[in-house]
């Protein structure tokens, strides 16, 4: 009865057979056309118009590169500006050499001689203003004056109408006196005025006198305590 279960084989199943690629042990696959060129893409992908989010980030980029360009078009001529503008001073130290030393050696170099009026103006309306009393407030824990900062401020316009030397020497004294006055931190002259004349007369007095005085007192307090 075997003749009965074996059929003819039908005519899809050698073409099904034949689609598929037979591969040797030595042989490669071959690369689909697709495969072969990556970068070439249909016509109609290309032709496609820009949806509006591409739109607006393609415009976004347009304008963060135009603005990178103008940053670094300005900030090249300021550079070349400065550095042909400032030549070296005799005191600083040029770039490959060593450090040279400073012109003077005297105690007064080591103040600065040139204030900024501009900062001193600032300095002071800051103080004046409610912003700058809250920050005394917060830090210091009262109001505090501003006298100090329109000194300097007052100063600077005066010294810019003086001869250099004398404005430098002015300036040099001005920074001399603050370097006393906090130079180990804060004054006792923020709190105390300044004593002008030396106490006289401290010690001289009928000490027996006063100690009697002392002990008739803390005899009559031990009394109204004991009643």
């Amino acid at each position: 009865m075997g003749w009965l279960w074996r059929s003819s084989p039908s005519k899809e199943e050698p073409q099904q057979i034949s689609s598929v690629p037979s591969f040797s042990d030595n042989a490669a696959p071959q690369p689909s056309p697709a495969a072969e060129a990556p970068g070439t893409m249909p016509s109609s992908s290309q032709s496609r118009p820009l949806s509006r989010k591409e739109q607006a980030d393609a415009e976004f980029n347009q304008l963060l590169e135009s603005l990178k360009a103008d940053v670094s078009r300005t900030k090249s001529p300021q550079q070349s500006s400065n550095v042909s503008e400032t030549p070296l001073s005799p005191s600083s130290p040029s770039p490959s050499g060593p450090p040279q030393p400073p012109s003077s050696i005297a105690p007064e170099s080591l103040y600065p001689d040139s204030m900024s009026c501009r900062s001193a103006f600032d300095y002071a309306f800051f103080c004046q203003s409610f912003g700058g009393q809250f920050v005394n407030v917060y830090r210091y824990g009262e109001l505090r004056s501003c006298s100090e900062h329109w000194d300097n401020f007052w100063l600077c316009m005066k010294a810019r109408g003086m001869a250099d030397e004398e404005r430098k020497k002015v300036i040099r004294d001005h920074y001399r006196k603050k370097a006393i006055k906090y130079k180990t931190g804060p004054s006792s002259e923020d709190v105390w005025d300044l004593r002008r004349e030396p106490v006289q007369h401290a010690f001289q007095g009928d000490f027996e006198a006063l100690e009697r005085e002392m002990k008739a007192e803390e005899e009559a307090s031990r009394n109204a305590g004991g009643i």
